[in-house]
């Protein structure tokens, strides 16, 4: 194998995964709630030298994608006034929804009505309580407490729960995730009257994909020459 056209190749592939991530994160700027999501390298090929019989050292091949993770930086807060409007102060921290697909946790707190009454995210998907039940919010004033209380008229008709855990994206804003568990109800905050911006910042975001372009720029150039340098080594061993 020519190691030097597989790291090449590599630093190709690494670099076209990551400018897909930072598109989608572009994408997604404006997006209410929307968490950034990042690469994570590993060694895409690594072998052991040997000296004799000692180990001499390891010779790698360039970097691989090993995953990506979701950066749980809190966004800024943009006022509303809608009084049915939530913003998240908890960075790690998300409310359950209902959809039809099931049950995830959002931090899109872009709240509204729905005709049924119930309360519902700009995408439609029905926001549920502490017990699990959907919340119908009545005429009259609403007033959300710091712990996610939910009062109307002065009487409390329901209570946000937050959890936090092993979430995944699975787009709309949703999350599903594993070891879930509630955050202690007096360490929720919650805001109300605001949302929680994208926490992708634009201006980051483009001079990185600059930087990508120009790696893959130069990654490109160096698999053309180590492929010309073989072409000429198999024309100069085959003239002999």
């Amino acid at each position: 194998m020519d190691r030097g056209l597989y790291s090449a190749a590599t630093g190709m592939s690494i670099a076209d995964t990551w400018i897909s991530t930072i598109s989608n994160n572009l994408a997604n700027a404006s997006t209410t709630g929307f968490k950034k999501d990042t690469l994570v390298f590993n060694e895409a090929l690594e072998r052991q030298l040997n000296l004799g019989s000692g180990e001499y050292g390891s010779l790698g091949a360039g970097p691989a994608p090993y995953g990506t993770y979701s950066v749980w930086e809190n966004g800024a807060m943009l006022t509303t006034g809608n009084p049915l409007d939530i913003a998240v102060g908890n960075r790690t921290g998300a409310f359950k929804v209902r959809t039809e697909k099931g049950e995830f946790y959002t931090r899109n707190g872009a709240l509204s009505m729905s005709s049924r009454g119930t309360l519902v995210t700009s995408t439609g998907a029905e926001v549920l309580d502490r017990t699990g039940s959907t919340i119908t919010i009545p005429r009259g004033q609403v007033v959300i407490s710091p712990q996610g209380h939910i009062s109307v008229n002065d009487q409390e008709i329901a209570q946000i729960g937050l959890y936090e855990g092993d979430f995944t994206k699975i787009g709309d804003g949703l999350f599903t995730g594993t070891t879930i568990k509630e955050i202690d109800p007096l360490d929720v905050n919650i805001q109300q009257g605001f949302i929680e911006q994208s926490n992708v910042n634009v201006v980051e975001e483009m001079i990185a994909m600059i930087k990508l372009n120009r790696a893959f720029e130069l990654a490109q150039k160096s698999a053309q020459s180590e492929d010309e340098s073989t072409q000429r080594l198999i024309t100069i061993l085959q003239g002999r």
